[in-house]
């Protein structure tokens, strides 16, 4: 009966770190298509889909990252509160910089290498977390 305990309470504390991991994931890829959007309306002047993407990298819950707390500590488990840390203020600058996106893609003048550089600093903050955190 003991053995049958211990296996649920395992196998529920699995699940609920691969729910976890799926969420994080989630918005990991969502991420990724928002930069790609971005990419494509850069080398093709299009600015609907330069908009689409840095709304896209805009999320409702402004400390997404820290609520994904358990899957970030998960690659970092030596260091957990700096994987939360580190997560937060990377959050930050890649809304900082969207914010500055919008303002570029609205400035009549358009200045596409002020777009392009900031679309190299989102990619420079989202790289440098991955370094960081998943060093696996």
């Amino acid at each position: 009966m003991k053995l049958v305990i211990v296996m649920l309470v395992l196998s529920l504390s699995m699940f609920a770190q691969d729910k976890e991991s799926e969420e994080l994931k989630k918005v990991m890829n969502s991420f990724a298509s928002a930069m790609e959007l971005i990419q494509h309306g850069i080398l093709h002047n299009n600015i609907d889909e330069m908009n689409k993407g840095a709304k896209m990298l805009r999320t409702d819950d402004e400390s997404f990252l820290e609520s994904h707390g358990k899957a970030l500590i998960r690659h970092m488990p030596e260091n957990p509160e700096f994987a939360k840390a580190y997560a937060k203020r990377t959050g930050e600058k890649i809304r900082n910089y969207a914010d500055s996106l919008d303002e570029q893609i609205g400035n009549r003048t358009k200045s596409y290498s002020k777009i392009s550089a900031t679309y190299t600093h989102i990619l420079h903050e989202c790289v440098g977390c991955h370094q960081k955190i998943r060093k696996r």
